[in-house]
């Protein structure tokens, strides 16, 4: 009999577990529809049991689909694992990492990772994504990311292992005519009552402020995720906005101060739990221990 499956269709499959959906599923995968319906169709034909219910082109899972979903999830898993050690056989081999990063740590921490790093390690190269933290933790436990550069506090993951890289505050960012900028510190009464612009939901920083305010709920006028358009709002003192001070860089026209109430947070790489980390991966991850002193922060003394 002629053997069908392979890791292709495995990976439509999950794919359309998913989105319960075939033609979101080709869109993630960028594989036309017929393609991700063949494939269903050999496997089943394979397996020889119906994967999904198909009722008026809607699509949901079998009792046996959803029993072959664990199982292929697995197997899967093992499959990326054993590609990342067969490829650590050789010594020169070329690896591409996925690191996924929230648009406010990539406005100052991209510079001082990517070059650096590609130019010690030649045949290992980052792709990197601009993600929120907490969007970018489900992309990187489904296995779309290697690793994760998040700012979040002391909550543990149970689904990632971890790297502390440093620890930083958030502070007010405000225009030069705002009337906050002469405080020497901002409370979250003087805060609520400011136009104020934030990152979308979806991210730590959102999340932090939020929970931070649940008691001051703060006038939010826009949710942004490009730091071009923050520091344009904040710099014409349109709305002030909570973040790290190197989020800006030297020539923005903004005055950082510090909140009166701080909100800590803990800059981390993450990775998937169970996931062979191989030597690239190592080479990552050690090599993000290095970050906190290429950079110009004393972020923690500025804010004490």
């Amino acid at each position: 009999m002629e053997n069908f499956m392979n890791i292709n269709h495995l990976r439509y499959f999950q794919e359309v577990c998913k989105y319960n959906n075939i033609t979101k599923a080709s869109e993630a995968v960028h594989v036309s529809q017929p393609s991700i319906t063949a494939a269903i169709k050999e496997l089943e034909n394979e397996l020889g049991y119906q994967l999904f219910n198909r009722v008026n082109n809607r699509i949901s899972l079998t009792d046996d689909g959803a029993s072959f979903l664990l199982k292929a999830k697995n197997f899967i898993n093992a499959y990326d694992n054993f590609h990342k050690e067969a490829l650590d056989i050789g010594d020169k081999t070329h690896v591409v990492l996925k690191v996924g990063i929230p648009p406010v740590l990539g406005t100052f921490m991209f510079k001082k990772l990517v070059p650096a790093f590609e130019q010690q390690y030649p045949n290992t190269r980052l792709q990197m994504f601009e993600i929120g933290t907490i969007s970018g933790l489900k992309r990187l436990n489904e296995g779309r990311l290697d690793f994760l550069l998040g700012a979040m506090d002391d909550t543990v993951y149970p689904q990632c292992d971890s790297k502390l890289i440093f620890r930083t505050k958030f502070g007010l960012a405000v225009g030069p005519d705002s009337p906050l900028a002469k405080e020497p510190f901002a409370s979250k009464e003087m805060i609520c009552q400011q136009p104020f612009i934030i990152f979308p939901n979806g991210s730590y920083h959102y999340t932090a402020i939020t929970e931070h305010f649940k008691d001051h709920p703060l006038n939010i006028i826009m949710e942004a995720s490009q730091i071009s358009t923050i520091r344009y709002i904040v710099e014409n003192n349109f709305a002030v906005t909570i973040t790290y001070q190197e989020s800006f860089d030297a020539s923005a026209k903004i005055v950082h101060i510090p909140l009166e109430e701080p909100i800590n947070a803990n800059v981390s790489v993450l990775w998937r739990k169970n996931s062979y980390i191989s030597n690239a991966m190592k080479a990552f991850i050690a090599f993000t221990s290095t970050i906190e002193n290429h950079s110009q922060p004393k972020v923690e003394s500025f804010w004490d």
